[in-house]
């Protein structure tokens, strides 16, 4: 029940108007209107880092990846007709596995009379226009709210809320790691204890709550859930080990484009073409996918760079032996 409760709101929330509509966003964009993309892209499963309003790399690869899964020109903008599907997407309107380009898609327009249309040219105008924009960010409000629900089971991220976070937070309790109200909502203690619970486990200390920290909660030990996922991995040519270290954008004195000519983000690792060539997919435990498009000076060899949006983040990931799943392609 609490779940169509929630779907209902949902669905109520759809009716009212968008920011985004009124003009295709891109790398370097800010404000409400990205960060209303953001909240999309994270219901989606396809961005891995808070909705900030930044339309940066991570963003942008996103956005790629979601272009690419339905059919549309992967140039990581968000248009018009790119927005109105991964609204619907994450409305549960349309069925992102089934949905072919010309299948109908509903179109939400900024609904104003004859007077406001004529003094409303632009989103810009539009968001320095009063109460109208306010009632729309409130509506907003509801709607990021909404689309970042957690129901039991669900793989979980900062700033979600619902009954998985509050499963969640009681098997953190349960395991000694969260001595925090069990209010059903992710936030920052919870990533901690999360964090902390990950580490004991032998698990990447990612913060997020997905399949391997709901196998450990469970008792099964990270080298068992590893062997088991590992081989059910689709696609997977062969295993080779490598070393690999992080990096990102963001460090001092790195570029933000890539060997290749690409946006350095999430999902990007650098390799010694002789070893793993330029454009080869692969999946790294704990990572998640990635293709080869970057290069460097120390990767020789058997070793790899393997790219993050955050400095934090390449300092938790550090530098390890790990095994690396090369897909076919």
């Amino acid at each position: 029940m609490r779940r169509v409760f929630w779907t209902l709101i949902l669905i109520f929330a759809v009716s009212v108007s968008s920011l985004c509509s009124a003009a295709a966003l891109k790398y370097g964009d800010r404000g409400e209107a990205v960060k209303e993309i953001q909240t999309y892209l994270i219901a989606q499963n396809l961005l891995h880092v808070t909705a900030n309003g930044v339309y940066g790399s991570a963003t942008v690869n996103a956005i790629k990846d979601f272009q690419s899964a339905l059919g549309l020109e992967v140039d990581g903008v968000c248009g018009n007709e790119t927005y109105r599907i991964l609204r619907a997407a994450a409305f549960d309107e349309i069925d992102i596995n089934t949905f072919r380009l010309g299948d109908y898609v509903p179109n939400y327009e900024l609904e104003l009379d004859n007077e406001q249309t004529n003094k409303i040219e632009n989103v810009t105008e539009f968001k320095n226009s009063g109460e109208t924009i306010g009632s729309v960010l409130s509506a907003f409000s509801t709607v990021k709210e909404v689309a970042q629900y957690a129901g039991v089971g669900d793989v979980i991220k900062l700033g979600m809320q619902g009954d998985g976070v509050v499963e969640l937070q009681n098997r953190l309790i349960e395991h000694g790691f969260y001595d925090g109200e069990v209010s059903g909502v992710c936030d920052s203690s919870t990533i901690d204890a999360l964090k902390d619970f990950q580490k004991s486990r032998g698990l990447t200390a990612d913060g997020i709550c997905g399949k391997r920290t709901y196998s450990a909660f469970d008792g099964e030990s990270y080298e068992e859930f590893y062997e088991d996922s590992s081989s059910n991995i689709p696609g997977c040519s062969r295993i080779v080990r490598v070393e690999a270290t992080a990096y990102s954008s963001m460090q001092p004195g790195l570029s933000a484009y890539t060997a290749t000519g690409t946006l350095c983000r999430y999902g990007v690792i650098a390799t010694d073409p002789n070893f793993i060539p330029l454009g080869t997919r692969v999946y790294i435990p704990g990572y998640g996918y990635a293709v080869a498009e970057d290069t460097g000076g120390a990767i020789v060899g058997n070793k790899i760079d393997v790219a993050f949006d955050t400095v934090g983040e390449c300092y938790e990931f550090g530098r390890q032996w790990i095994d690396l799943y090369i897909l076919e392609d």
